[in-house]
């Protein structure tokens, strides 16, 4: 009896071990379920979490750079992209501006720069199109066009975003422009 009563308590503390392991607490006091595996066995693949925006990284409606306008250097802090007739054609449009543009005027802004073009708010137009880019700052309204490309351009899930560099060469000096953005395309 008493070696039955030996072994009958060595199963149970076996098997409480057992299932306490499977039940494990990891340190950061979520439950581990996954089952005991062998040394030849590979690790089970983990879900993850899609990765979250480093540190400095921009994000859409976001802008960083400055742009230098016959000596003013503007900073510019926000991006908006939309579709919009220019040069005859329907393009991307792209405002990076220094003060944000309300909601409720954007679809216009994008359309025809109100507001740039009536010097309430300052910052870079750029239109992309086949043909090239096309760039004119406000509000001193010099432009430039051509083949220039923006760097890192990028149109992805509706979202547009670029480097663009430009140490004002054609302008001997009077206007350049270095920018960052990420602008999420209005419908």
């Amino acid at each position: 009896m008493n070696r039955l009563l030996t072994s009958a308590l060595f199963f149970t503390v076996v098997v409480t071990t057992t299932a306490c392991s499977f039940n494990k607490q990891t340190p950061s006091g979520e439950t581990n379920n996954q089952p005991a595996r062998n040394a030849n066995q590979s690790p089970a693949k983990v879900e993850t979490a899609p990765p979250q925006a480093q540190p400095g990284e921009l994000q859409p409606g976001q802008a960083s750079g400055t742009y230098t306008a016959r000596g003013e250097v503007v900073e510019l802090k926000y991006a908006y992209a939309g579709r919009a007739v220019r040069f005859g054609d329907e393009s991307l449009v792209i405002l990076l501006t220094d003060q944000p543009i309300p909601s409720e005027a954007l679809a216009e802004e994008i359309k025809s720069a109100t507001l740039l073009e009536g010097e309430k708010i300052r910052g870079l137009e750029y239109v992309i199109d086949e043909n090239g880019m096309w760039v004119r700052y406000h509000p001193s309204q010099y432009q430039e066009s051509g083949t220039n490309k923006i760097k890192e351009y990028k149109v992805e899930n509706d979202v547009v975003r670029g480097v663009d560099e430009n140490d004002g060469g054609l302008s001997d000096g009077k206007y350049a422009r270095s920018v960052r953005f990420v602008a999420a395309i209005a419908k």
